[in-house]
C-alpha cells in the first residue's frame, strides 16, 4: 500500500518547519510506502525555504507544490491531483502528529479493505489554546449519515483514493482563505457517505493541534468562519434536493434562536462564543442561495 500525506500551508513558516520535523520522526514500522506532499499556497513569508530544505533532506520522500490560487481548497484539490497514494491522507501545517500516526492509519486500511473515510482524534497541542479546532472523542465509532460529518477534521482525515473518483474533489468555493471560510472537509465527507462510503473514527490516529488562538476573538472569529461554511454547504445539497441536508438545514435553523440567548449561570464567554457561531451561520444562509449552485469543484 502507498499512502500519499498532503499538507497544504500559506505563512506559516515556523508552525511548518516543526509539524515536519514531527512528521519524519515517527516511527514508519513498514508494511507501506508514503509520500509526503507539501502545497504552498503562494506564500509570502519563508515557507518556500522551509518546504525546499525539507525536500533536499530527505529526496525521494518530499515534494514540493506551489498553488497560487488562494484557499485551502485550491490546494488540496492540486495535491491531490499529484498525489499517487492508494490513501490520501490531510493533516495541517500547525499539527503534531504521534510517533505512530502513519502506522495507525495504515494499520486501519489495511485491516478493513470496505473502509473508505478515516477520522482521527485531534487534541491541543498546549493548554493555553482556546478550545476550538479539536476532536476529543475517545469512543470508536463506525458512523454514516447524519452523525458522521460531525467527526470530520481536516487536521487528521484520509480517504481511499475511490471516494474522489466516486465525488470529485473539493468543492473550491469553501473552506480556509475562502468567503465561505470552512466546511470543505465536511462537505466532501458528506458527498462521501451519500455514495455509499462509511466513515470510521479512531481515536488510536492521534495528532495535537497546535493553532495559535489563544484569545477569546481569535477563537470566536474561527467559528464565525466555520460555520458560515457549514451553513454554505447544507444550502448547496439542500438547492439540489437533497433530503437528509434539507432536515439538517431545518434543526440548525430550529437551533439559532436559542444559541442567542444566555443560558442559566453561563459564563460571557461561552455566550459570545455561541453567538459567533450563529453570526457565522446567519451570514451563510443569506449568501449561500447566490453562490453555493452546481458541483464547485475545480
Amino acid at each position: 500500500m502507498k499512502i500519499s500525506v498532503l499538507i497544504c500551508t500559506r505563512n506559516r513558516a515556523e508552525s511548518l518547519d516543526a509539524a515536519l520535523q514531527r512528521f519524519f520522526a515517527q516511527r514508519f514500522t513498514g508494511g507501506y510506502e508514503f509520500e509526503l506532499i507539501i502545497i504552498d499556497n503562494a506564500s509570502t513569508d519563508e515557507t518556500k525555504q522551509v518546504i525546499e530544505r525539507c525536500v533536499a533532506e530527505r529526496p525521494g520522500m518530499a515534494r514540493y507544490l506551489f498553488e497560487k490560487r488562494r484557499g485551502l481548497t485550491f490546494a488540496r484539490n492540486t495535491g491531490l491531483r499529484a498525489a499517487r497514494g492508494e490513501v490520501v491522507v490531510f493533516t495541517d501545517d500547525d499539527v503534531l502528529v504521534t510517533g505512530n500516526w502513519l502506522d495507525e492509519i495504515h494499520r486501519e486500511f489495511a485491516a478493513d479493505p470496505s473502509l473508505c473515510i478515516l477520522g482521527g482524534r485531534v487534541l491541543l497541542a498546549s493548554e493555553k489554546l482556546k478550545r476550538v479546532s479539536l476532536m476529543p472523542y475517545e469512543e470508536r465509532r463506525r458512523l454514516g449519515l447524519p452523525d458522521g460529518v460531525n467527526y470530520v477534521m481536516g487536521a487528521n482525515l484520509a480517504f481511499r483514493r475511490e471516494v474522489f473518483e466516486r465525488v470529485g474533489l473539493f468543492d473550491v468555493r469553501l473552506g480556509a482563505g475562502r468567503f465561505f471560510a470552512g466546511g470543505d472537509d465536511m462537505e466532501l465527507v458528506y458527498r462521501g457517505l451519500k455514495a455509499g462510503c462509511w466513515l470510521l473514527y479512531a481515536p488510536n490516529v492521534l495528532v495535537y493541534h497546535n493553532h495559535d488562538r489563544v484569545t477569546l476573538k481569535q477563537a470566536c472569529q474561527l467559528e464565525y468562519g466555520y460555520y458560515k461554511g457549514y451553513a454554505a454547504w447544507l444550502v448547496k445539497h439542500s438547492l439540489g434536493g437533497d433530503g437528509c441536508a434539507m432536515r439538517m438545514l431545518y434543526w440548525l435553523l430550529l437551533a439559532l434562536p436559542k444559541w442567542w440567548r444566555r443560558k442559566q449561570e453561563e459564563p460571557d464567554e461561552a455566550l459570545l462564543f455561541r453567538r459567533s457561531q450563529l453570526r457565522g451561520a446567519l451570514v451563510g444562509l443569506c449568501a449561500a442561495p447566490f453562490v453555493m449552485w452546481g458541483n464547485g469543484w475545480r
